[in-house]
């Protein structure tokens, strides 16, 4: 079978796409002050400090990956679970203000990025699922940190928008084809077709996005269907 991501992603670079959506994010939350750090986001569990406190911890699987030590990570969180590591993550460092949030999180994120990009996409990296294509894993890396920096309320600017959709859309295609079994997807101009079963739907790729993401409100698609798209949450 032919391996989608080289044909979607051709000419993205995902070291840069992740340097892009680092800076996006760090612009932001280096400008909150008093109480726009606990102000809700689109993770119902979490504040915006609480979800920079999660970005620190993919940070750190990131670290354990590059070190071949996730499964020592995964060990010492109560349980295997990734929803289990991720919430232990965030609880770890409830004791943190934000400037210390922050500092960890630049400081971790700017060592990982730099380790990433000297190992190159034709590496592997240590993951929860064992051995994994690097530049395929920092892909998913980059549109996982752009996802929760529109759960936190980053803006892009409008000369930005088009691209970053046009990167975040393709590579969506590649994580449902990887992830989500059963589902047939067709590429039109301006969208796509989606089906599973007998559910079809059309979806533009902002909505596409938002579907592979987990943030579609429920009931937008027949269920069964709105399930089989979630790859990127």
């Amino acid at each position: 079978m032919t391996d989608p991501l080289a044909a979607e992603m051709a000419g993205f670079d995902p070291f840069d796409l992740l340097d892009a959506e680092t800076l996006r994010v760090d612009r932001f939350y280096s400008s909150l002050t008093g109480d726009q750090w606990l102000a809700p986001t689109r993770c119902s569990d979490w504040n915006r400090l609480q979800l920079l406190a999660h970005l620190a911890s993919i940070e750190e699987y990131t670290r354990a990956g590059l070190n071949d030590q996730v499964a020592e990570l995964m060990t010492a969180a109560p349980s295997t679970g990734m929803d289990e590591l991720n919430q232990w993550g965030v609880d770890q460092r409830s004791d943190r203000t934000p400037v210390q949030l922050l500092e960890e999180w630049r400081a971790l994120s700017a060592q990982n990025r730099r380790e990433l990009r000297q190992r190159g996409v034709d590496a592997a990296i240590d993951t929860a699922a064992g051995p994994y294509p690097l530049g395929r894993q920092t892909f998913y890396l980059a549109s996982e940190l752009a996802i929760h920096g529109d759960d936190a309320g980053v803006l892009t600017p409008a000369a930005e928008r088009g691209v970053r959709l046009a990167w975040r859309v393709r590579f969506a295609r590649v994580a449902i084809a990887e992830v989500s079994h059963g589902v047939y997807l067709r590429v039109h101009d301006g969208g796509q077709t989606v089906r599973v079963g007998t559910d079809e739907a059309f979806l533009d790729d902002e909505t596409l996005v938002e579907a592979a993401s987990g943030r579609l409100a429920a009931g937008h698609l027949p269920a069964a269907l709105q399930k089989a798209l979630v790859a990127l949450a």
